[in-house]
């Protein structure tokens, strides 16, 4: 298995860091795609992937600090401008295997709509540039983004739909533009309709996550998630689909290296 959304420079992670990797190991996870959302977690994420070989990182500013980037109006702000040009230093590493996490969140609003449009349009542009596959955060703003994304241009490399909580639509959306999705604990929920999407999904469209040390699986919610309960989703994709937990592995794998150009140490 491969952990493809996971954020292990996290302080939730400072006391025990080593212990939690290698207990994801023991369990069958041998990478961890570790993604930035601000200036700072991306340039821990860089640390961090060259201190471990299966270690990856990502690097963006999430929509929650668009305004790190855009005015209010939605105008690239010259501390902007500075920013995004470190971002695509960055990118160049050979450690960075995408641009993200980078989307829209209309649930929580931290930053005004506009300059996430604004930053969300420039680093679909960075992706361009340094051309490498997003990771999109999407957050009752589907069909805002899909649209956005259809009318702005699809990144070449495409991507991945991280925390998957479209609808059937949005996963036709999915299949029809070659980009992947993103599932994690929530598809244990009791009450989640995700499994419903991961059933319309191809398998060929599928990676597992665990956006740890937020969205545990069951049995752990309430608690710090970790990639070593990636099992426990795994586990129920494989239920879902009616197919072997090792399908669901090679699957998920191969489908990691495709979309992030094939780490070959994963």
């Amino acid at each position: 298995m491969i952990d493809s959304h996971v954020h292990l420079n996290r302080p939730e992670f400072a006391a025990d860091r080593a212990a939690v990797m290698q207990s994801a190991r023991e369990s069958g996870v041998t990478g961890f795609l570790n993604v930035g959302y601000d200036p700072a977690t991306c340039e821990e994420s860089v640390a961090l992937a060259e201190q471990h070989a299966d270690v990856w990182a990502t690097v963006g500013i999430h929509p929650h600090d668009a305004e790190l980037l855009a005015d209010p109006e939605g105008a690239l702000t010259a501390a902007g401008r500075d920013i995004l040009i470190r971002l695509e230093e960055l990118a160049a590493h050979p450690r960075v295997l995408a641009i993200g996490e980078i989307g829209l969140d209309f649930y929580r609003d931290l930053s005004p709509r506009p300059a996430q449009r604004a930053a969300l349009a420039a680093q679909l542009d960075l992706a361009a540039r340094v051309d490498l596959p997003v990771v999109f955060h999407i957050r009752d703003a589907w069909p805002q983004t899909l649209a956005f994304l259809d009318e702005h241009g699809l990144p070449r490399r495409r991507g991945v739909l991280h925390a998957f909580s479209g609808t059937a639509d949005h996963v036709g959306w999915a299949r029809d533009r070659g980009f992947l999705v993103g599932i994690g604990g929530p598809v244990t929920y009791k009450n989640s309709t995700l499994p419903e999407q991961v059933a319309a999904a191809d398998l060929d469209m599928l990676l597992l996550e665990t956006d740890a040390p937020w969205l545990p699986p069951v049995p752990y919610r309430g608690r710090r998630n970790e990639s070593g309960y990636l099992v426990h989703t795994r586990d129920k994709v494989a239920s879902i689909l009616d197919i072997s937990p090792e399908a669901v592995d090679a699957a998920t794998t191969a489908n990691f290296r495709r979309l992030f150009g094939g780490p070959t140490t994963a």
